[in-house]
């Protein structure tokens, strides 16, 4: 097993801590989805398994599990003021990843791969953004879901398994 011991620097910076509890009392009464860490570390171990499997591994580990853990950082700010979750994301993170200890090069990366993963991945996106969007809907169990009659992300083609 290969350690990512940013990401581990990442997941105890005061900021994402700060930043997952606004999102975790945002949506303590959420019906639909939840944008915890379960959630993000789902998001990179898909997104991870994507990328290799499309032989796209011009990528780090650290790289992808980093966006991933942090790609809905702002979904608080979301539900405060309205703004976009992935734009406000991918500001926040910023002095997290270089605290962390990512290169400039990796941040704009990471950065521009959470501003994208709210898109269509069938749409021309950088490749950690289109990895992205596409584990961020292949996280969920929408088949169990009780809300997915209500919920405006849910098709039917999201009760398939993907390989």
């Amino acid at each position: 097993m290969v350690s990512v011991p940013r990401v581990n620097l990442v997941i105890e910076h005061p900021l994402f801590k700060e930043y997952a509890l606004k999102n975790a009392q945002a949506e303590e009464k959420r019906l639909f989805c939840k944008h915890g860490f379960e959630h993000g570390l789902a998001v990179a171990r898909i997104a991870y398994i994507y990328l290799l499997e499309e032989g796209k591994t011009s990528l780090s580990k650290e790289v992808v599990y980093a966006a991933a853990v942090l790609h809905d950082l702002g979904r608080w700010r979301e539900y405060e003021t309205g703004e976009d979750h992935a734009l406000v994301g991918a500001e926040l993170v910023m002095p997290i990843l270089l605290e962390s200890g990512f290169n400039l090069e990796e941040v704009k990366v990471i950065v521009q791969g959470i501003s994208e993963h709210c898109f269509d991945p069938k749409h021309e996106l950088s490749l950690l953004g289109k990895a992205l969007a596409y584990a961020d809907d292949w996280a969920r169990d929408c088949r169990s879901c009780i809300s997915q009659k209500d919920c405006y992300k849910y098709s039917r083609e999201m009760d398939e398994i993907k390989s």
